[in-house]
């Protein structure tokens, strides 16, 4: 397992949160960004920064970015949609499903290609 930390800012300011995440496969992180995106408003400038153990910037993604990630996801089950459309609350959604797995619990999610 490896440490993450999470980091949410608004426009180049100092994060405004910040926490770490320990994460088995480093192929979960993008579902850990998605799900940070859906807990707070969309506000212009957002940004979410991923960094590992070591301090290196590892993801670095606007919030608007993962927002519409969530809506590429080609399952119809995929529970950060649902919470992306108002159908699951955000406290709901469940960390551990993705930290084991590494994928979306529907196993059709991955991160955008760029």
């Amino acid at each position: 397992m490896s440490a993450f930390t999470f980091e949410y800012s608004r426009g180049g300011e100092t994060p405004l949160l910040a926490e770490k995440i320990e994460i088995s496969d480093r192929a979960a992180i993008w579902r850990h960004v998605e799900t940070l995106a859906l807990r707070f408003p969309e506000c212009p400038g957002a940004l979410i920064r991923v960094r590992d153990e070591r301090g290196q910037v590892v993801v670095r993604a606007g919030v608007a970015t993962a927002l519409a990630a969530i809506e590429q996801c080609p399952c119809g089950c995929c529970e950060l949609k649902e919470t992306a459309r108002g159908e699951r609350k955000v406290d709901d959604l469940r960390r551990s499903s993705c930290t084991n797995s590494g994928a979306c619990p529907c196993e059709a999610h991955s991160a955008p290609k760029n």
